[in-house]
């Protein structure tokens, strides 16, 4: 038995990872999905002091919450960040950092600098409006299909803008944790060039491609599903 901590990217909530928790606890596993602060259900927390730190920390304490147990922590598009930052935190308690078609940061990165021509608008509109934080962008972008499309943009809400400008601090890397990239090759791939390039040269990573779109976990439950369960 293992247990898997999902954690989703920009402007979900850990409701987003049901129907993979599904197949994951069918085949006998544990899996917890926290909500990072300021979004989804805690949307009402959102301002200016929640950031990507704010982020490493919900996930490091969320580990640390469950026990002794080593964790497979998966990390989806922004997760990247935060779910690697706090991987290199939490040590031997991450036996596997899995990034689904994710952002893979270098230390001292933002995440914006993978989309540098949204620096400048973001941090107008920010300075502009206290109250602004990252809108959502429609779930058909995330090849969420048709059935599904009206039922996930009602459960999506604004990133705090923070997060995407905070800097990264990895620290080291951590001897022994494996480390696996999925890339969903249905997904347009222009934003997760780099990280991809990162993930297919660094020998330290195994790179794994599966037919879906960016929000596979939605899409296709049961390919994700068995795709982390053969790693």
């Amino acid at each position: 038995m293992s247990h898997f901590v999902l954690i989703h990217g920009a402007w979900h909530g850990g409701w987003c990872w049901g129907r993979t928790a599904g197949v994951l606890q069918a085949a006998g596993h544990r899996v917890t999905a926290p909500t990072l602060s300021g979004l989804s259900e805690r949307a009402g927390q959102a301002s200016r002091r929640i950031n990507l730190s704010t982020h490493v920390d919900d996930i490091v304490d969320h580990v640390r919450g469950l026990g002794d147990e080593p964790v497979t922590l998966v990390g989806h598009s922004y997760g990247g960040f935060p779910a690697t930052a706090a991987a290199r935190r939490l040590g031997e308690r991450v036996a596997h950092l899995v990034l689904l078609d994710a952002f893979m940061p270098v230390e001292g990165e933002i995440l914006l600098d993978h989309a540098p021509a949204l620096i400048a608008p973001y941090r107008q509109a920010a300075d502009a409006d206290e109250a602004w934080n990252i809108p959502p962008i429609p779930s058909a972008a995330f090849g969420v299909g048709l059935e599904d499309q009206a039922w996930v943009d009602a459960q999506l809400t604004p990133q705090p803008v923070e997060t995407y400008f905070e800097p990264v601090h990895l620290g080291e890397a951590v001897a022994g944790q494996r480390q696996t990239y999925i890339r969903c090759v249905q997904a347009p791939g222009d934003l997760l060039a780099a990280s991809v390039q990162r993930a297919r040269s660094d020998p330290a990573w195994s790179y794994v491609e599966i037919d879906a779109p960016h929000d596979a976990m939605i899409s296709h439950p049961g390919l994700l599903g068995r795709t982390l369960l053969d790693l």
